[in-house]
């Protein structure tokens, strides 16, 4: 495999991993958080699901979403895990196709500016650094389950 192919690899495993530690939570627990500064489950979700939007945007158009471009995603009430899934989809689809449509070349060469914070990283970098990310809200969400002693589901098939 090449170094495209393994991010690749990464997104997408990344990716079925943290729809798998989701797809079990009730719908009751979205607005649920361990305490007053936490993420809810349900914005945990959106905020992992929603990333792909952002990342795009970052990567594509050197910024982020504006208010106007995020409201009506962010905005909108939490009534399903499958509703959080089924309306990001298309966001990760989109993501998922530019990356495979990268020069293998630009992962080693193509400086990545992150457009809120003073950071700058190659795009192979950048890229394993938001498939990270992700893994890490993986192991939160797992926990929030552990704390609700609700069962987790076996992520390492």
């Amino acid at each position: 495999m090449n170094a495209k192919e393994l991010i690749l690899l990464d997104l997408k495993e990344t990716r079925r991993r943290f729809l798998k530690a989701v797809d079990g939570i009730p719908d009751e627990y979205l607005p649920w958080k361990p305490d007053a500064g936490a993420l809810s489950i349900g914005h945990m979700i959106r905020h992992v699901l929603l990333h792909d939007y952002s990342w795009f945007m970052i990567l594509t158009e050197q910024r982020l979403p504006t208010e106007e471009e995020k409201n009506p995603l962010w905005e909108v009430p939490y009534t399903s895990v499958q509703d959080e899934i089924t309306h990001s989809s298309i966001y990760h689809e989109q993501f998922i196709s530019y990356v495979e449509s990268l020069d293998i070349a630009d992962f080693a060469s193509k400086l990545i500016q992150w457009p809120h914070r003073p950071i700058e990283r190659y795009l192979g970098d950048a890229l394993e650094r938001k498939s990270y990310h992700d893994a890490v809200h993986t192991g939160q969400l797992l926990q929030y389950l552990r704390m609700l002693q609700l069962d987790r589901p076996d992520i390492w098939d």
